[in-house]
């Protein structure tokens, strides 16, 4: 996930994942500022890149991307369907 990392800039990009789902914590003290809908924002950025760049990441039915700020605290995280669509967010 080194390109994800330096596509978006982010610091750090862990991930991991199961027969239907997968998650993505993506950390990055230059993002801490960043308002709630711009973090949405990322996640669907972040989900478009990965779609066809990764086939067994994009035959997923959900994917959730947890940001966490300067630390490794933990911001928000949003969680997409198949499509791209929001399902869910979880504010810490």
């Amino acid at each position: 996930m080194n390109d994800l990392r330096s596509k978006f800039d982010f610091n750090s990009v862990e991930m991991s994942w199961d027969d239907v789902s997968a998650e993505f914590t993506l950390q990055d003290i230059d993002h801490n500022d960043l308002s709630i809908e711009d973090l949405n924002s990322y996640s669907k950025k972040v989900d478009n890149y990965l779609k066809g760049k990764y086939p067994r990441i994009d035959s997923l039915n959900v994917k959730k991307y947890l940001f966490s700020g300067a630390g490794g605290f933990e911001i928000v995280e949003f969680t997409l369907d198949k499509t791209g669509n929001l399902i869910g967010t979880k504010k810490y």
